[in-house]
């Protein structure tokens, strides 16, 4: 469930980005996520927790937001084995937008690596990120979604 509502969130940053740091109603884009398969339950989760994020900031978010981020976490060699690209610029990504910070990043990162003793996938890196922004860690304690025989995938050459 954590997944899916990170999968909005990251809708609702990125129209939050386009409208110049206004999140658009919830009425305007129910129906485009609801076309998308979302639930009005995961709709709401997300878009409360993107309220609830921001409503205390004393400026329009965005308003002053550079276009880049200016600085990117390098993964060491051992990391960059461990971690698909994919998963990684899912990673900088979410940083650049501000759905998460440079400390949850790491911790994303941390208990990834901890998890799994293989390649960890994007779809993996989405779990666990959503397990540390939401505090959902019950889908991540579930080791089948991180072991080699499910997912062959995971296996390093």
């Amino acid at each position: 469930m954590g997944n899916r509502i990170l999968e909005i969130v990251v809708y609702l940053m990125d129209s939050m980005r386009e409208n110049q740091g206004v999140l658009p109603s919830m009425d305007d884009l129910t129906p485009d996520l609801r076309s998308l398969g979302y639930s009005d339950g995961e709709i709401s989760s997300a878009y409360s927790w993107v309220i609830d994020r921001y409503e205390h900031t004393n400026e329009p978010f965005f308003a002053q937001f550079p276009e880049e981020h200016h600085s990117n976490r390098v993964l060491t060699q051992y990391e960059r084995l461990q971690l698909t690209p994919e998963a990684y610029g899912f990673l900088v990504k979410l940083v650049a937008i501000s759905v998460m910070d440079d400390e949850q990043f790491e911790t994303v990162l941390e208990r990834a690596f901890a998890i799994s003793p293989q390649r960890v996938s994007l779809e993996q890196v989405k779990l666990v990120t959503a397990a540390v922004l939401f505090n959902e860690f019950s889908e991540v304690e579930s080791l089948a979604l991180f072991d080699p025989r499910v997912d062959p995938t995971l296996t390093v050459n």
